[in-house]
């Protein structure tokens, strides 16, 4: 009996750093998934000056962050502009903004990223980055550098049904269209969630499903663009306008 008692203790005492173990990774696991990555950038919102300037709005927030004073008015005056029809043919929204941002009394839908990295350009220069076309992870990288993201999605931050596309006919050739088309601010981002500054919305850093806005993301062709911030951080210690949690 003695012999059973020892060799239980012996048991129990060898399992007992297994169990510290599983509990370390464990709860490791269960911070990394909660943890969350947020820049503290200017919320703005586009209405009800601008029904269909998100893009402008969202520039004007990421110019914000950057130290320029940028006003959103300001922006919609100078950004490039193409008709919404001319001759039979649609606008190209690479080389300007289709239509009108100002009413929903006239026509009009958005525009993509080149002619808003041209305006970004004029206050920016090359401090500005052209993240187009790459991937997801490019743009948490921004964010763990402490920029925000400006970037083009749609409204239901999830990937569309095929229905909700149409084919533009434009000088340029076809272009896959939709009217759900928008832009934000990606501010921040964890293990399952995005967090963004939406000019539609009335308060900063909006939860999103990570998944969902990756495919939206990615489904408007990848457009994204964001800054070279020049804080310098000491080596360990997160950047003054990045809030880790």
């Amino acid at each position: 009996m003695l012999n059973l008692v020892k060799q239980h203790k012996k048991k129990a005492l060898v399992s007992l750093p297994l169990v510290a173990v599983l509990s370390y990774y464990g709860a490791r696991k269960l911070y990394n998934s909660n943890k969350k990555t947020i820049v503290n950038a200017p919320h703005m919102q586009q209405n009800p000056e601008l029904p269909r300037g998100c893009e402008v709005t969202s520039l004007a927030m990421l110019l914000r962050h950057a130290g320029i004073a940028a006003d959103k008015m300001e922006l919609a005056n100078k950004l490039d502009k193409v008709p919404f029809e001319e001759n039979g043919l649609q606008g190209n929204m690479q080389e300007g903004f289709a239509g009108d941002m100002y009413s929903f009394s006239r026509p009009g839908l958005g525009v993509y990223v080149n002619p808003i990295y041209k305006l970004g350009f004029s206050y920016l220069k090359d401090q500005l980055v052209n993240l187009t076309g790459g991937e997801p992870q490019d743009l948490y990288h921004m964010i763990d550098r402490g920029a925000p993201v400006w970037s083009i999605v749609n409204d239901t931050f999830a990937m569309l049904p095929e229905e909700r596309f149409e084919i533009w006919f434009t000088s340029d050739g076809p272009m896959h269209v939709t009217y759900a088309l928008h832009s934000v601010l990606l501010t921040g981002y964890s293990q399952n969630y995005v967090y963004i500054n939406d000019p539609l919305h009335e308060t900063p850093n909006r939860r999103i499903k990570r998944k969902d806005f990756e495919q939206a993301w990615i489904q408007l062709g990848r457009q994204a663009l964001s800054y070279k911030t020049k804080q310098k951080q000491t080596q360990g210690q997160p950047k003054e306008n990045i809030v880790v949690s």
